[in-house]
């Protein structure tokens, strides 16, 4: 017994791309280098100039993403999800350890 009829109307858009493009480090590291007491205009411009060509590469990649996959395959996209996995781990890994070095003046 089917409850619930699909249709492609009904097709809902997950926001797990978000984070990593907008993610808080990199909210944060936009907004010290604009820093208005801190910073030029030359390295406002540069900063929004390197944003724009970031969200150009997301965009590019983002509209590709079905030719990525259909070139590298399931089994080459679980491949770089894990390997990328654990880059995220170590990267985390790596902070934690920074910041319990600085907390604690080691």
């Amino acid at each position: 017994m089917q409850l619930f009829k699909k249709t492609s109307d009904e097709t809902a858009i997950f926001p797990l791309a978000i984070p990593s493009i907008a993610s808080p480090g990199a909210i944060l590291a936009v907004v010290l280098l604009v820093d208005s007491s801190r910073s030029s205009v030359s390295t406002k411009i540069a900063t929004a100039g390197v944003v724009v060509l970031i969200l150009i590469i997301n965009f590019i990649l983002m509209r590709l993403s079905h030719k990525i996959q259909n070139t590298i395959g399931n089994s080459g996209a679980i491949v770089i999800s894990k390997v990328m996995g654990l880059i995220l781990a170590s990267m985390a890994a790596n902070n934690i350890l920074m910041g319990i070095k600085e907390f604690f003046k080691l």
